[in-house]
């Protein structure tokens, strides 16, 4: 769906995005309405379907706009990829509770997979292989992270995944 990009109209979708956000912490994703959303946005329903189809869509991009901000912020910090994928997990921190308490963790993963890059057409099978498995396993960590309630830090789940692997070079060589 094209999406328009003018300032009016990235104001509506800020506020859609922080109407449903708002709602999720009140009631179960599934149980929201397009009308309920609407009228905490103070938008028409015109709006809101000129700018979404589904209300997934609405969290995926509120969602997309802060692992934008990461992207933005990771890309000559000289950090793994693995570190780069806790660092955005941090960030995501206000919302993954509304996530993972309406069962959309889904979105997380398919947020994860868009930043390795598997919505492109990779020809190198190799090269798509180990970055869909790349992607799973991080997003399998991360997951287990958030579901223990996010008590370490991210740089204690960095420290813990260094620990894994050097854990994993010594038993391939020895």
């Amino acid at each position: 769906m094209a999406k328009r990009v003018n300032s009016a109209n990235l104001i509506v979708r800020e506020s859609i995005e922080t109407a449903l956000i708002q709602l999720m912490g009140r009631k179960p994703f599934g149980e929201i309405t397009v009308s309920e959303i609407v009228e905490k946005a103070g938008v028409s329903r015109v709006s809101y379907y000129r700018n979404y189809y589904y209300k997934e869509d609405v969290l995926f991009a509120k969602m997309d706009k802060i692992a934008a901000e990461w992207k933005s912020q990771t890309e000559s910090n000289g950090k793994e990829l693995g570190e780069q994928v806790i660092d955005l997990f941090e960030m995501e921190r206000p919302i993954l509770g509304v996530i993972y308490k309406n069962g959309l963790e889904h979105l997380m993963y398919k947020l994860i997979r868009k930043y390795c890059g598997l919505e492109e057409k990779i020809d190198n099978n190799v090269g798509a292989y180990f970055l869909s498995m790349f992607a799973g396993a991080f997003f399998g960590w991360c997951d287990e992270w958030v579901k223990r309630g996010m008590q370490e830090t991210p740089e204690q789940i960095k420290e813990l995944l260094k620990q894994w692997e050097e854990q994993q070079k010594l038993k391939t060589n020895g």
